[in-house]
């Protein structure tokens, strides 16, 4: 069972606000226990063997990265995590109160993986520069082992983000990065905009990790977010959970002069 603990206190959030706009990332240790690792980890391998026996191969990098997309329905550890009280507390800070889920995946770097290129995170590789200041997406990469400089850990070029573009081809190589180096249980925070990759695993054992990005409300989602659990699976979950989801955005109906929200099939009157 996962061990939810409390949100940061004001002056922990306050240093992880002021590192992510000015810096671009920031690691907390230890947010959850090894064994907690160990059982998203275990929930991620069954899911890879499901989709190999349902033909879907989402795997780049030679073949030797691995994606599970769409996780928060597929067990009940993403769906505490995708709300863990530590990563709300930063997004709400960083990207408002109505914050949302953009999408909630499963990474695997395998042995032999090569570099996964230097590049930014959705929204900013589909947008125009230079891109708005301010933050509009923030990425949490939850380390299912422990992250080394060896085995594909994700490197970050300091202040990157600030330039409000994508690198350019070329431009990243030689520039001094930093490496997100954090026992299994931690999380890296990242700003959206800054230019990262995960790096070469050089060992023989796979590097697992949850990739769980979070926009602003007004930003959509990448993945379907709002039907990755239909309206009974929602029954006795958190509000917290349902705004993460993209359940409580409201659109507007000007004919009928009222609010309507997602559900799994549609719409429903507010």
């Amino acid at each position: 069972m996962l061990t939810i603990k409390s949100a940061l206190d004001s002056e922990r959030l306050a240093r992880a606000e002021h590192d992510l706009r000015e810096i671009g990332f920031h690691i907390i240790d230890n947010v959850i226990t090894v064994a907690e690792a160990d059982e998203a980890r275990e929930a991620i391998w069954a899911l890879v063997e499901e989709d190999i026996a349902n033909g879907r191969n989402h795997s780049y990098g030679d073949g030797k990265i691995r994606r599970v997309w769409a996780i928060v329905g597929k067990s009940a550890i993403f769906r505490r995590l995708i709300q863990h009280p530590t990563v709300v507390a930063v997004w709400k800070r960083m990207l408002g109160e109505d914050v949302i889920a953009s999408t909630f995946t499963a990474n695997i770097v395998g042995p032999g993986a090569p570099a996964g290129g230097w590049h930014i995170d959705y929204p900013y590789w589909a947008m125009q520069t230079p891109f708005p200041s301010g933050s509009l997406t923030g990425q949490t990469v939850w380390m299912l082992d422990d992250f080394t400089a060896e085995n594909g850990a994700t490197a970050c070029i300091a202040g990157s983000h600030k330039t409000l573009r994508r690198p350019e081809l070329g431009e990243a190589e030689g520039l001094e990065m930093s490496v997100a180096v954090a026992p299994k249980g931690s999380i890296l925070f990242t700003n959206g905009a800054i230019w990262h990759q995960c790096l070469p695993n050089l060992t023989d054992t796979p590097r697992v990790g949850l990739l769980g990005m979070y926009n602003r409300s007004v930003i959509y989602p990448q993945e379907d977010m709002p039907r990755q659990l239909n309206d009974d699976d929602l029954v006795g979950e958190s509000d917290v959970l349902k705004q993460l989801l993209g359940r409580n955005i409201p659109f507007r109906d000007p004919d009928e002069g009222h609010n309507w929200h997602r559900t799994d099939t549609g719409f429903r009157q507010s």
